[in-house]
């Protein structure tokens, strides 16, 4: 039987990241439309284990953000299909995401679909940089510039996770650095959520055994399994790397607003970033009204908005109002 990884050493244990590309933000209404996951293996090099595109089975929508379309779809499989790959790309190791709060309730909703309960214990990258007392929490794209990692934000899966698993890289030597041998060694650093879910076993194999292997995908960067270099930037025709000021907000937005925290100067720093992209206003709006229906609907799962939540959704109106729109305005 598969036992809790608190007491594992870091070291000694697998890590799979993994990205997914989705319809929006809200798990349950929104679905996977791509998925990618890194394994890193104790000693070895880190390998793309499962990269493919999914058929959302629903309308396609945020193609502004991944511009993955109803066409790029059509012959990919169905997240049921591949549910057994996901699992086996998981198995037996610690879950790692780059702002996972986003990506845990997706997958969990997407193996629910498949007949799979599953609750990982995971890491999350975003909040792990402050937690070593290496910077601020960011989103993905700062994050590697502060530590030298070739990467532009494109909501390539691939890419993404490949970026990820070089920041996962600087982490680990940070954490064998600072002698921290255990997971429970690293829960006593700070109290965030994510700590929770060490005390619960990996995913095994055991977890699928009525889900087939799928033999069938689509994938946006190329084959499966070999060690992988990271250059993720967009490449247009004419070869010219390209960052898209919509996805630059929309990530920096996104990370500020994953646990609904948001600080003086985190919102400050927003503001600096959507002066310096000069986005439309209606593009604010979008990416607004976006936002704010995803905090409603998280906190609305239960039927019940208690006053922590209340005071939680006030602060978030506050903020995009600040920043140009909030619903209502």
């Amino acid at each position: 039987m598969s036992v809790a990884v608190a007491d594992r050493y870091v070291s000694d244990t697998p890590i799979a990241i993994l990205d997914f590309e989705t319809t929006g933000l809200n798990a349950g209404v929104d679905r996977v439309v791509e998925v990618s996951v890194m394994r890193m293996e104790p000693g070895q090099n880190a390998r793309l284990v499962l990269d493919t595109l999914v058929n959302p089975e629903r309308p396609m929508a945020a193609t502004e953000i991944h511009g993955i379309t109803d066409a790029d779809v059509i012959e990919a499989p169905v997240f049921r299909d591949i549910a057994s790959d996901v699992i086996r790309a998981l198995s037996g190791a610690v879950l790692a995401a780059y702002n996972v709060y986003f990506d845990i309730r997706f997958l969990q909703h997407e193996l629910r679909q498949a007949g799979v309960a599953a609750s990982p214990p995971h890491l999350c990258l975003m909040y792990l940089r402050p937690m070593l007392d290496l910077g601020p929490r960011c989103r993905l794209g700062e994050a590697c510039m502060a530590h030298g990692i070739d990467f532009t934000e494109t909501h390539i899966a691939a890419r993404d996770v490949q970026a990820s698993c070089r920041l996962m890289e600087i982490y680990l030597r940070e954490i064998e650095q600072k002698n921290i041998r255990t997971f429970s060694d690293l829960a006593q650093l700070r109290n965030y959520k994510f700590v929770e879910s060490f005390f619960l076993p990996p995913l095994t194999w055991d977890d699928s055994p009525r889900l087939k292997t799928c033999s069938h995908f689509v994938s946006r960067s190329g084959p499966v399994g070999a060690s992988v270099t990271t250059t993720s930037s967009l490449v247009t025709e004419s070869g010219r790397i390209e960052q898209r000021p919509l996805v630059v907000y929309w990530d920096a937005l996104k990370a500020v607003i994953a646990d609904l925290e948001i600080t003086d100067e985190e919102l400050a720093h927003l503001k600096l970033t959507e002066e310096r992209l000069g986005l439309q206003p209606e593009q604010v709006r979008v990416l607004h009204a976006r936002a704010f229906a995803s905090a409603i609907s998280q906190f609305t799962q239960d039927q019940w908005l208690d006053n922590r939540e209340a005071r939680k959704l006030k602060r978030l109106h506050q903020c995009l109002s600040a920043l140009g729109w909030a619903p209502g305005e």
